[in-house]
């Protein structure tokens, strides 16, 4: 009798390509659409009431992989962002900084590694108010090597970064791309409504850290229950048991790493950050850290190119990701799909629009996860209808904000994701099952505070 062979877990790669077929047999089943659009203050937006059915114009799927060129093309910049700030950051790697650090602190925070997770969580979830998730990318590898210095596993370890990232990127109290845009085409004032979105990173930061808590001491007391248990993921040869140390050598390196970050939160602040400006940021942090460390210049260029080779793989499923949302625009039915779900609207009960309004966004991010071209699209149609049903425009902007953030972390197509599930080499369909519930705890807080928004003046 022919022994049964064991399931293997899909490679993200397969999944993402299975969504690539799914998205063009969408085509086919979804009637093509159009809105007029104009330009207004550089930005393209639909006008409303203009929408009319076209042409179909369905992709083949057997015409997909020719998707993905494109999308490499369309996301080069955080392509190159990442390897380079890869290369970057390797250097740092090299010199074993973040090892020793993480070693100092694992010994330090004995019984208390909690408090590790969640200040670290804190610290990224207000990093990215200002500063899109996607510019930490890079730091995934750290999140890894301090996770399994306290003994837990890759999961928890790029939840620390992204999970934290995603609240502070979702509230949007101050992201210029997604809330900017929204609130542009809104007619209302450049991150106004600050204080209650900041209130709203209250409770899903912290219902965010005690599910990631929860996994971690579940994992910590059987590690077969973890997600990527046998899954060889990124920084396995850290030994967690032989320690590096850290040493006088590697506090110019640390000095050199903070001022580095600093710089570059100054610059989201006070100026524009871009993908290059990340990529520069890092390679001369790179360059700066190598030279304090004195290591041989031979070996700065071996652990910048090892950097680089870490994020390539990743590179490319962001390009393959993106190719998802060619080939729905290809099919011409996003414009359909947002016209639908705009005239459902209607008859949704007054309380639960907000909530409603939250949900079709999270539906919308499957067809197009860019925020600033989401909030361009659905805005001018689902602000004259928020006005219709006496929905605060300010409310209509914060269900954008959910349903265009949280949903991210749920998606193969999504840069944020995949870049960091990506490097770490979790199997998405693993990461699927870490992340379900909690974006149903997402989901469950953020509709109650829209519906609290409801009723106040916001």
């Amino acid at each position: 009798m022919a022994e049964n062979k064991k399931w293997k877990i899909p490679h993200s790669l397969a999944i993402i390509i299975s969504v690539m077929l799914l998205a063009s047999l969408l085509t086919y089943l979804i009637p093509a659409g159009s809105f007029e659009r104009i330009t207004q203050a550089g930005k393209t937006i639909v006008v409303n009431g203009s929408f009319h059915q076209i042409q179909q114009t369905p992709v083949n799927p057997l015409s997909i992989l020719t998707y993905v060129w494109v999308g490499l093309e369309g996301a080069r910049s955080i392509i190159w962002s990442l390897l380079l700030c890869g290369g970057g950051l390797g250097i740092i790697l090299g010199t074993g900084m973040f090892q020793g650090a993480a070693a100092t602190l694992s010994r330090k925070a004995k019984g208390k590694e909690w408090a590790v997770v969640a200040f670290l969580m804190v610290v990224f979830a207000l990093l990215c108010v200002p500063i899109n998730l996607n510019y930490f990318i890079p730091f995934a590898p750290l999140g890894i090597v301090i996770a399994k210095a306290i003994g837990y596993d890759a999961i928890v370890g790029i939840s620390i970064i992204m999970l934290g990232g995603a609240i502070g990127f979702s509230c949007g109290a101050m992201n210029i791309a997604n809330t900017g845009t929204a609130q542009m085409i809104a007619e209302l004032p450049l991150f106004s409504g600050m204080a209650y979105r900041l209130f709203c990173m209250v409770p899903l930061t912290l219902v965010t850290i005690l599910y990631v808590l929860w996994y971690g001491k579940k994992i910590k007391k059987d590690p077969t229950k973890s997600f990527c248990y046998q899954v060889q993921s990124a920084e396995e040869n850290f030994d967690v048991d032989n320690l590096p140390i850290f040493n006088k050598s590697h506090i110019p390196v640390a000095v050199v790493t903070v001022i580095g970050i600093c710089y570059m939160i100054y610059v989201a602040i006070f100026a524009k950050l871009t993908m290059a400006q990340a990529a520069f940021i890092f390679m001369y942090m790179g360059l700066a850290a190598g030279i304090v460390y004195r290591m041989p210049i031979n070996t700065m260029c071996k652990e910048f190119i090892n950097g680089v080779k870490g994020m390539a793989a990743t590179g490319v499923m962001i390009g393959f990701a993106y190719a998802i949302s060619n080939i729905l625009n290809a099919g011409h039915i996003l414009d359909t799909v947002v016209f639908s779900l705009a005239n459902t609207l209607n008859s949704v009960p007054v309380l639960l629009q907000a909530p409603a309004m939250f949900l079709m966004h999270v539906i919308i991010n499957f067809f197009v996860t860019s925020g600033s071209g989401q909030a361009a699209i659905t805005m001018p149609i689902f602000i004259p209808v928020a006005d219709l049903t006496h929905m605060s425009r300010q409310v209509a902007v914060l269900a954008f904000n959910f349903g265009d953030g949280l949903c991210n972390f749920i998606l193969p197509h999504a840069a944020a994701t995949m870049g960091f599930v990506g490097y770490a080499n979790i199997p998405f369909t693993q990461w699927l099952r870490f992340i379900y519930k909690l974006f149903l705890l997402w989901f469950l807080i953020g509709s109650i505070l829209l519906i609290v928004a409801t009723m106040i003046p916001f």
